[in-house]
Parts: C-alpha cells; structure tokens; sequence
C-alpha cells in the first residue's frame, strides 16, 4: 500500500511539473512622459518549483513608445507643480533585462526574486512658444533628450500551488516590491537641473504590495494547455507626495506543444492603469506657437490631485515560441501586438519584443 502511494505521489508531480511550467512576468505602463514594459505570461516560467529546485530565467525586452505626439502635462516634484500641455512628446525606447530566481521551498511552496535593470531613451519639446526652433518645428520649443540607466525595484514574492485536479493547477501569490530603482534621476535644462519626471524613472520610490492568481488546466494531457491570470499591483505615495496609481493586469491562453522541444503559446494580455495622483499645484502651459508662451495659474494650493495624461487600458495579443534546447535548458521568445489601447494623450506602446533563456539547477534544501 506505501509502495502504491509513494507510485501515485510520482505520478501527480509528473503531471504538475508540465502544467506549472507556466507563470506571470510583468511590468506596468504609464504615460505623461511615460513609459511602459512588457505585460505577459511567460510560458516556461513555473509558478512553483518542486521541492530543493532552482529556476533560474534571464530575459531582454524591447518596447518603443512613438505615437501619438502630443502635448501632455508635466510634474516638478521639487516645486510640485503639475503643468498641462507643458510639452509635446515624441518618443520613449525601454530596453529591460530582467532576473528571475525561482527556489521550491517544498513541492507546493515557492519563493521568487525579480531583478530588472533598464535603460531608457526619451524625446520630447518643452517650453512650447519660448525660444521656438526655426524651420519645420517653429513654436514647437525646445527639443530635449535624455537616457536613464538604472535597476529597478526588486521584488520577492512568496506563491503556494495546489491541485484542485489531476489536470488543473491554482496558484496564489503575494510579494513586497523594494524601492532599489532610482527615482531622483535628473535632467539639466533651462540652467537648471531638475528631477525627470516619475513614469520615467527605474523606481518608484516606495515600497509597493503584490497580488497573483495563476490558474491552469491540461485541455489534452501533455499537448494542449490553457492558463489565465490576475495581478494587482500598489504602490504607495513617495516623499515627493507623488503616487502611482493601482495596476489590475489579467492575462489568458493556450500552450501547444509540438514536440517535447517545441511549444507555441497565443495569450490575450490586457492592462488597466488607475490614474496617478501628485500633492501640487496645477498650472496651464500656453498655446502653440510664436508669443503664445507663460503659464497661467488654474490653482496655486498644495493639494492632492490626478496626474492628467496618466492611466490607461492596453489589451495586447502575444504569440510566442518555447525551444528546449537540452535537458533544463530553454529558449523563448514573444512578441506582443497592442489591439486596443487608451493612454490619455501619452504615447502608446508599439509593437513590442522579449526574448529569454531558462536554466534549471538541482540545488537541494536550505540548511
């Protein structure tokens, strides 16, 4: 009778190692001067780890943000002054690398570590009627550029799986987001130098709270997975009395596996984003062109308001391709297709790419 069971135990973990070789790596998006990551479900990315094992994914992303151009408001977080239509946008570039250490604590509990280190490019023209460029982009203002390179903030995540059957698989996750990003970059313009803007900095600048369920089911045993998942995000308000606004991210799909060496994944990704909120006063930048430029103040108390151009809905759809090169060794990579989108005059994400390896390591219990 022992024997039998210790038969049975094998033979459900065989079966939940290739439903849990499914989970979630995201980052959210924003806009006014914003910028935004890949959302999405990583198909080889377990959602827990059989017990003493270590997964370890190291993965690349690119997203191009370059429409549509548009005045969008502008937040100094030393004056705290929030200005609408202060500059025109014209492109931001994110670049991300990202570390994931998953460890199998037990056969039902796993402990997870994201690292990200980015690097962004951004493009706007400020100061809209000052000092105008000649030519083509006469009263446009003046144009600006800058790069930011930092790590972002780390999370840990604690996540616990069970079986509600043979075939299906549930995960529940909860995790702490560590303010390690930079979130005090600056820029100097204008004689001045100033802090750029917070939905372009690697950090937030606070501590944030993560919420995960992660569902799957085998529809043919070994063949054909689908999987669906939920996520909230919440960040809470920095020292500059800026805060970002709530993250709801679900995400659904199918896993089809070729061969034992080849899967191909399609998955629905769609992303809400709560407006950001920013204790300032608010201001109205002038118009367009030559002599149309100053400020008008609309409200000079402190207070707490929304970020105007910030929050947004994004629904992608991602194909995908898994390649196992050897025994606990993998290769992927996705593309993400923006299909309906709503960034508040910021700009959208494009057409967007990430690419990443797995490496599986027997590494025992923690002593």
């Amino acid at each position: 009778m022992k024997h039998q069971q210790v038969l049975s135990q094998k033979r459900l973990l065989l079966l939940v190692i290739p439903i849990a070789m499914l989970a979630l790596s995201h980052t959210p998006a924003h806009s006014s001067c914003g910028s935004a990551s890949c959302f999405l479900n990583i198909g080889n990315q377990p959602s827990i780890q059989p017990k003493g094992t270590l997964r370890a994914d190291f993965n690349y992303s690119y997203v191009p943000q370059t429409g549509p151009q548009q005045r969008v408001a502008a937040v100094n977080l030393k004056t705290k002054e929030q200005i609408l239509d202060e500059h025109k946008e014209i492109s931001t570039i994110t670049n991300q690398f990202q570390l994931n250490l998953n460890y199998g604590v037990t056969d039902n509990f796993t402990l997870q570590l994201t690292v990200p280190v980015l690097w962004r490019e951004h493009e706007h023209r400020v100061e809209v009627g000052i000092d105008p460029d000649s030519g083509h982009h006469e009263g446009e203002g003046e144009f600006e550029n800058w790069d930011t390179s930092s790590i972002g903030d780390i999370r840990l995540m604690a996540k616990y799986g069970f079986l509600p059957s043979l075939r299906s698989m549930v995960v529940v996750g909860a995790g702490v987001e560590f303010p390690t990003g930079q979130y005090q970059s600056q820029t100097s313009g204008h004689g001045t130098d100033t802090i750029q803007e917070p939905t372009l900095q690697a950090g937030r600048g606070d501590y944030g709270v993560i919420g995960h369920v992660y569902q799957a089911y085998e529809l043919i045993p070994h063949t054909l997975n689908q999987f669906f998942s939920y996520t909230y995000r919440h960040t809470f308000q920095n020292k500059y009395g800026y805060q970002f606004g709530d993250t709801h991210i679900f995400s659904g799909g199918l896993i089809y596996n070729v061969t034992p060496h080849i899967a191909f994944s399609g998955q629905l990704n769609y992303m809400y984003n709560v407006h950001d909120t920013f204790r300032s006063t608010l201001s109205q930048a002038g118009g367009i062109g030559t002599g149309l430029s100053g400020e008008t103040e609309i409200d000079g108390n402190l207070q707490t308001r929304g970020v105007n151009n910030t929050g947004s809905t994004n629904l992608m759809f991602t194909p995908g391709i898994t390649l196992n090169l050897t025994e606990g060794t993998s290769w992927y990579f996705y593309s993400q297709v923006p299909l309906v989108q709503d960034f508040n005059g910021g700009l959208e994400q494009g057409v967007s790419f990430l690419t990443g390896f797995v490496k599986f390591f027997n590494v025992g219990t923690l002593s």
